[in-house]
């Protein structure tokens, strides 16, 4: 088993070292790819197993991923973890991530549990627990998996990437699977904040105009390929919810409307590719 991994950065901050630093142990090789335009200035520490990579421009996360994909092909990895910068495993979970997985030598996209905002995104249970999709980040795939099922959604820019695939895989007869007893703290990139509707709060997860877009239009066009899946709470939460936060609670109503209204016809379009309907310097991308 030969792991390679690759996090990819975006304006990122100090602590990204600290979070390389708590799965750099357990893997091979890792790919630090740098999406900030005109490259960041973080200091990384001199180790070979790092290796830098950047087209000196944001080209989203599908095609920086893919990049991974084929460095790992042509250096016999056979499996590729996939980060975001703000996240990190807990103590050991790493180590303890990667062993489960080469013992159940199960045939699968694999995925430690998460702890968002302080709670544990799945309940913790001593067997592996099979879902419909997973998030990039921590995420462990075979690279195998890429030549019969093909590549990352690199059209889709930054959002829905990670869950195509996990349907597409599916599609094929490879399920993910969840190892519930590991963790990663991770960041879902949202300011979350609560307003009072009536007698009662709403919590919102606030995002850019362009973010809500992406989240959008990339869910619609998702949906059309793959209708079996259950889209109800995707939309309710991403598009209902959200425009009706935006119109009456939060600021910048016009360029967040434009954002979701947009997406959602461009998703019915089938329209791909990076966007540029928002004079943004600064997109938070992390899924």
């Amino acid at each position: 088993m030969r792991i390679i991994g690759i996090v990819i950065l975006y304006y990122p901050d100090a602590d990204v070292k600290n979070n390389i630093s708590s799965y750099l142990d357990s893997i091979d090789k890792l790919i630090v790819w740098d999406n900030t335009p005109g490259g960041s200035d973080i200091y990384l520490p001199d180790n070979h197993k790092i290796q830098r990579m950047s087209l000196n421009e944001n080209v989203g996360i599908g095609k920086a991923l893919n990049e991974a994909v084929l460095y790992a092909k042509n250096n016999a990895y056979t499996h590729l973890l996939t980060m975001d910068q703000d996240s990190y495993f807990k103590d050991d979970d790493c180590e303890k991530y990667i062993e489960t997985i080469k013992k159940v030598k199960q045939r699968a996209i694999f995925s430690p549990n998460y702890i968002i905002h302080g709670k544990k995104w799945y309940k913790e249970q001593d067997s592996i627990l099979e879902v419909e999709t997973t998030m990039t980040s921590g995420s462990l795939y075979l690279v195998s998996i890429f030549d019969e099922i093909g590549l990352f959604r690199d059209d889709f820019f930054i959002d829905v990437i990670d869950g195509e695939f996990s349907f597409r895989a599916k599609k094929n007869g490879i399920l993910t699977k969840i190892i519930p007893y590991t963790y990663l703290i991770h960041n879902l990139g949202v300011e979350k904040k609560k307003y009072k509707f009536l007698w009662m709060f709403i919590t919102s997860n606030e995002r850019s105009p362009i973010r809500s877009y992406y989240i959008i239009r990339n869910g619609v066009i998702t949906k059309h390929l793959y209708p079996w899946v259950n889209w109800r709470e995707y939309f309710f939460y991403s598009l209902y919810k959200r425009l009706f936060l935006v119109l009456f609670y939060e600021k910048n109503k016009y360029a967040k409307c434009k954002g979701l209204l947009l997406g959602y016809i461009h998703g019915k379009m089938r329209k791909t590719g990076k966007q540029t309907i928002f004079n943004e310097t600064k997109i938070v991308i992390n899924v």
